[in-house]
Order: C-alpha cells, then sequence, then structure tokens
C-alpha cells in the first residue's frame, strides 16, 4: 500500500490502471453529498465515454437534489460487491471516502487481483487503497478528479466539467470557506472557460428544494438555540421527516444556516437515526470542528466535521454542548 499522501508519481499509475481496466466500479459513501456525487459522475462520463463498463453506487440512496447529474439514473443504493462479478480487469475507484466504514460494507473482501483506487481530500483518510492519491489541501474531491482528468488529456464532454463544478461548489460552500484557495478559483476558472455556466449551476445546486424540505428545514431552524455565546445547535427527530415527508438529504446544507448567527462560530445539527444520532459541524473559531468529531469518534476537516453518537437525542445534544463550551473556555483562560 502506498503510505504517502499523494502518489509519488501524480496520476500516472491511475491512468494507466484506469486504461487497462474494462470495468470500473466507482463507489460513493454514505449519505453522498455534492462532492462525492459530482466527482463520482464525473468519472462515471469518462468511463462510458472510454468505453468501459461501468458500476457506480453506494451503501444509501441517492439524494433527489442531485437527479441532474449525468449518469444519476444508474446508480446503485445498497450496493454489494460480492454480487458484482470482479475480475483483474476490474477496478474499484472510492471517492471522497475517508475510511471503509463509510463506503460499501465489504470493500474489505475485495479479491486480491482488483485494484482499489482511493482519491480523496480529508487529512484523517485511513490510506485504504492499493493505490492512494490524497491531498489536505484540496477544497475538494472535485478539485482533484479535475487536476487528474487535466492530466490524462482526454476530450470531456460538459457533462463532466459541470459535475466537477457542483462537487467543486458544493464543498467550499460555493467558494466562501476557509478551504478554498487561489487553485481552487483557477480550477473554477478553467471549468467555465470550458463551458460551466454558473447561474445553470447555482440553479441546478441551490433552487430545487420541496416544500417538504422548506418545512423540515423550518422545524430544526425552530429549535435552534445558542449557548455560551458562541456555538449554535438544533437538531430533527426521526418523526420529523415522516410528518413533513422530506427525504433525509434535505438535510445537507442546514448545519451551515447556524453560522450566518451573529457571534457564532461553531455550530452542531443533530439527526436522530434508527440506531445513533448524526451529527454535522461546522466551525471558524477557536474550537475547530474536527478535533470535537474525533472525541465521539469521527473527522473529518478542520472546520467541518462529523460523528456518530450512540445515545439518546437529547443527550447526544447535552455531552456535545458542555463539551465544545468547556473546549472554548479553554482556548480563552490559555490566551489571557
Amino acid at each position: 500500500m502506498n503510505a504517502s499522501y499523494a502518489s509519488p508519481d501524480g496520476f500516472s499509475a491511475f491512468i494507466r490502471i484506469l486504461s487497462d481496466a474494462s470495468e470500473w466500479i466507482i463507489l460513493s459513501h454514505v449519505k453522498p453529498d455534492g462532492d462525492a456525487l459530482g466527482s463520482a459522475s464525473a468519472f462515471a462520463t469518462v468511463g462510458r465515454q472510454l468505453g468501459k463498463t461501468v458500476v457506480w453506487g453506494g451503501p444509501d440512496e441517492y439524494p433527489s437534489r442531485y437527479l441532474f447529474l449525468a449518469g444519476s439514473v444508474a446508480f446503485r443504493p445498497n450496493l454489494k460487491l460480492s454480487s458484482l462479478r470482479l475480475s483483474e480487469k476490474s477496478v474499484v475507484i472510492a471517492l471522497d471516502t475517508s475510511t471503509r466504514a463509510r463506503s460499501v460494507e465489504d470493500l474489505d473482501v475485495l479479491p486480491g487481483s482488483v485494484r482499489l483506487l482511493n482519491i480523496d481530500h480529508h487529512a484523517d483518510n485511513e490510506m485504504y487503497g492499493t493505490e492512494n492519491y490524497v491531498d489536505p489541501a484540496s477544497s475538494s474531491t472535485g478539485e482533484i478528479v479535475w487536476l487528474f482528468l487535466r492530466e490524462w488529456g482526454i476530450p470531456l464532454q460538459i457533462e463532466v466539467l459541470e459535475a466537477v463544478y457542483t462537487a467543486l461548489a458544493t464543498d467550499c460552500g460555493n467558494f466562501a470557506f476557509s478551504c478554498t484557495t487561489g487553485r481552487t478559483h483557477r480550477v473554477a476558472a478553467e471549468l467555465l472557460e470550458g463551458g460551466v455556466s454558473p447561474a445553470k449551476m447555482d440553479e441546478l445546486i441551490r433552487c430545487n428544494a420541496t416544500l417538504p424540505a422548506l418545512r423540515l428545514r423550518a422545524v430544526a431552524l425552530s429549535r435552534a438555540f445558542v449557548a455560551g455565546g458562541f456555538a449554535a445547535f438544533t437538531w430533527l427527530r426521526h418523526e420529523d421527516f415522516l410528518r413533513t415527508g422530506s427525504e433525509r438529504s434535505a438535510t445537507e446544507f442546514l448545519v451551515n444556516d447556524l453560522l450566518a448567527l451573529k457571534d457564532v462560530s461553531f455550530a452542531a445539527f443533530f439527526v436522530e437515526d434508527e440506531e445513533c444520532v448524526r451529527v454535522s459541524l461546522r466551525s471558524r473559531g477557536v474550537v475547530q470542528a474536527a478535533e470535537i468529531a474525533r472525541v465521539f469518534g469521527g473527522g473529518g476537516h478542520p472546520q467541518a466535521a462529523g460523528c456518530r453518537l450512540p445515545l439518546p437525542l437529547s443527550d447526544a445534544v447535552e455531552n456535545m454542548r458542555s463539551l465544545v463550551e468547556e473546549r472554548y473556555d479553554e482556548r480563552l483562560s490559555s490566551a489571557e
């Protein structure tokens, strides 16, 4: 296994492996977001263009808000690799997935002859691929995908560029998050020069909410509260989805709304699931999202992370609130 972050020969090994393979199995992580789906759509479109057999799927359902991405109708939820006839001409591509646990459940039983390409931008990536390209300096996996495709030098359809733009824009907060760099903007400029329309993409990405999704958002925001003057919290229960008729993927950007509150530098959004409470964290102050997520066995980027708590919802909220306030007080004390 390649132990370094980025492959020592850049993308060359990936290009060779993908060129030689006749079948690409493209994996999106649990609760797939715009970065995971945009990156995968780009790969799936390129694979079909090159005459490869393409299988694209993941452990969860495909969120309806991203149905505009090319190839989305072919996405296979609850994908089991064991159900596929894998051979030495198959290659598995895991995108935007920091750990095996966030991928399909049988990822760890791949035949030894099948290469696993791990392409990601999370600093806590477990480096589980036979080949790994992990670049935490990238704003998104989509940014890496564009650099890879550009180096490959193959002609690209507009659907590929739009998919990469979706990955880029959603994961860097429409170029507002701190992960946005000069390179991020240069990649965006190249996509625009290739024909991508920012106005069209904004409409596709942001202006596709349903009434049930808006009602669900209203429920969550009505519960929001601020603790310690700097941290905002809110939550949704299982029955909230049933009552509003909204799908769970409608919550993807909701945690960001909490950071719009004046003086708030930390946000936590809790969603009650069947076996646990899923928590999305965002930060822009002295307490980082990733450090809090790691305490509870999660991870992610310094300012955008997540975790799961095997607790009742009320206990999960209280435990998180207590820890965040404690860390905040410690930072203020050490700064004095």
